[in-house]
């Protein structure tokens, strides 16, 4: 009955909504199995960042992968508790902070890693590897033409109490 009451609606064809629908299931979906590491997307991301510029420091990983710096600090230090990274002097500037990885670290992100894999796997399980290739050239082409940012998270911003705050006084 369902199929039938809707078959004039638009919307299941339509790009902004079909990619709404499955950037929402995916992004659900992965929070759900990257919880089994105790990161939430957010953090796996940043420990991600982290891993690809040890050394840098937190304002430059921040800056480049979108990250506002009072939230960059939030999640550092969060990662920095539970025994992910940690803040060390700059070899070239003692005022700055570099990021490292630490053991565990290293260890959380491998799992993050697999997990994610797994996901992606599920996630494209309908695909050939070909069709795969072709759709993530696509949004990376959709992601550069909207200068969204490469490899920037929408769960790095301001966290939405914030944001609700500062929108409704």
């Amino acid at each position: 009955m369902g199929d039938k009451l809707l078959s004039a609606d638009r919307a299941p064809s339509s790009l902004g909504f079909l990619l709404s629908q499955v950037g929402t299931h995916a992004a659900k979906r992965f929070a759900e199995h990257i919880a089994e590491t105790g990161l939430q997307p957010p953090l796996f991301r940043v420990l991600n960042a982290v891993d690809a510029a040890e050394g840098q420091s937190q304002q430059a990983i921040g800056k480049a992968i979108g990250a506002p710096a009072s939230r960059m600090v939030a999640i550092v230090d969060e990662l920095q508790l539970g025994g992910l990274v940690e803040r060390r002097p700059h070899p070239g500037d003692r005022r700055v902070r570099a990021l490292y990885l630490t053991k565990k670290g290293r260890g959380t992100l491998a799992r993050g890693r697999r997990i994610a894999a797994e996901h992606e796997e599920d996630l494209a399980a309908g695909l050939s590897q070909a069709d795969r290739r072709r759709l993530v050239a696509l949004l990376q082409r959709i992601v550069e033409s909207q200068q969204i940012g490469r490899g920037v998270h929408p769960g790095l911003g301001e966290p939405r109490e914030r944001r609700s705050a500062r929108q409704n006084p």
